[in-house]
């Protein structure tokens, strides 16, 4: 009896662990991974809904619903699959909230929220085809694209986003920032919009200071030692 009793409870511990290894299979194989990490300097994490954060390196991949930061003195280069970038200065926090593409479908989309720190974005192939396909939101504004470089600044309850030069100087360049209380539309480099806070809308676009322009761009550019296109003034 008690042999028996052994040999149920061994068995019934297998079956257990069978059922845990393909759940956490199952689980691994239903997020949709949407692009790559390029590089990384200092400490950045990504975390899924209900599972633990991971810690990012050079090559890794991102995933659908994936909120990735970084840490002080850090910063992040991160690749779409569409060929979107993303670039994060220190203490950022993104949100990959929707990314669909099957290349040449009109279901292609891609949504992201900038939730907190400086960053920088150039739209990819989804855009390119499909301006509307793609948004950029943060706390307090959504960003339409039309082709762009953009760079900016959030915070829960504000934004500064500037129209920089796009590295294909002959495509038109332009965005729309807009909330529930006005839209403006942004279509000269070096201009930008600010909200200053959750309940305004944002302000008329503006050449803005190269001062402004410098000490955001510096912030990405200063740990990851790459170019970014400059305004044009």
């Amino acid at each position: 009896m008690h042999r028996l009793f052994k040999t149920y409870s061994y068995s019934h511990l297998l079956r257990c662990l069978s059922l845990c290894l393909l759940l956490f299979s199952q689980g691994i194989l239903a997020n949709t991974e949407i692009g790559i990490i390029n590089e990384v300097t200092g400490t950045a994490y990504a975390k899924l809904p209900a599972e633990d954060r991971r810690t990012l390196n050079k090559g890794d991949q991102i995933y659908e619903s994936d909120v990735i930061t970084t840490e002080v003195k850090s910063s992040i280069k991160l690749q779409l699959n569409d060929e979107s970038q993303f670039d994060l200065g220190p203490e950022a926090k993104l949100l990959a909230s929707k990314f669909k593409y099957k290349n040449n479908t009109e279901e292609d989309s891609v949504a992201v929220k900038i939730l907190k720190g400086s960053f920088r974005f150039v739209s990819g192939l989804i855009a390119k085809k499909k301006p509307e396909a793609m948004e950029v939101g943060t706390s307090v504004a959504t960003i339409g694209i039309r082709g762009t470089n953009v760079v900016g600044e959030a915070s829960a309850t504000s934004a500064t986003i500037i129209l920089m030069e796009p590295d294909d100087t002959s495509r038109k360049t332009a965005i729309v920032v807009s909330n529930n209380y006005g839209s403006v539309t942004v279509d000269e480099p070096g201009y930008g919009t600010e909200v200053p806070d959750e309940f305004s809308p944002p302000s008329p676009p503006r050449r803005m200071r190269l001062q402004t322009i410098n000490n955001l761009t510096r912030s990405i550019q200063s740990s990851q030692r790459v170019n970014l296109p400059r305004p044009r003034f």
